[in-house]
C-alpha cells in the first residue's frame, strides 16, 4: 500500500512539474496574446483531465482492494458452510442410526405404550395410591 501511494505521489509531483513548466514555456514563447491564451486553456483543460484520472485510479485501487477482501472473506464463509453441512449431515446419520436402535430396543422390550395407554395407567395408579 505504501509503496502504491509513493508511486502515485511521485508521478502526480512529476506531471505537476511538467506542467508548470509547459505553463511557462506557453507564457513565455514569442506568440500574440491570443494563441498564449489559446495555450493556456488546452494545457489546463489536460492537466485537469490527468489530475481526474490519476484520481479515479486511486479510487478504484482502494475499491478493488476493499471488494478483494470482500471476496475472500465470502470465500472462507463459503467453505465454513460447507464444513458445517458436512458435519450436520454426520450428525444427523448418527441421530438416525440411533434412533434406530432405539425403536429395536423397544421392539424388543415390548414396544413403546401409546400416549393415551401411558394417561390411562397413570389414573389407575393415582386411584389405587389415592384409595389406600
Amino acid at each position: 500500500m505504501r509503496k502504491y501511494r509513493k508511486t502515485i505521489f511521485a508521478i502526480t509531483i512529476v506531471i505537476a512539474i511538467i506542467i508548470l513548466l509547459g505553463l511557462i514555456t506557453v507564457i513565455i514563447a514569442p506568440k500574440t496574446l491570443v494563441d498564449t491564451t489559446y495555450d493556456i486553456i488546452i494545457l489546463i483543460v489536460s492537466s485537469i483531465s490527468i489530475a481526474l484520472a490519476i484520481y479515479s485510479e486511486i479510487g478504484f485501487n482502494r475499491e478493488s482492494r476493499r471488494v478483494e477482501k470482500m471476496v475472500k472473506q465470502i470465500e472462507e464463509m463459503r467453505k465454513n458452510v460447507d464444513n458445517d453441512m458436512a458435519i450436520d449431515k454426520n450428525v444427523r446419520y448418527k441421530l438416525d442410526k440411533i434412533i434406530a436402535l432405539d425403536e429395536q430396543i423397544y421392539k424388543k422390550v415390548g414396544g413403546r405404550k401409546k400416549p393415551n395407554d401411558l394417561v390411562k395407567e397413570a389414573k389407575a395408579t393415582e386411584a389405587k395410591t389415592s384409595k389406600s
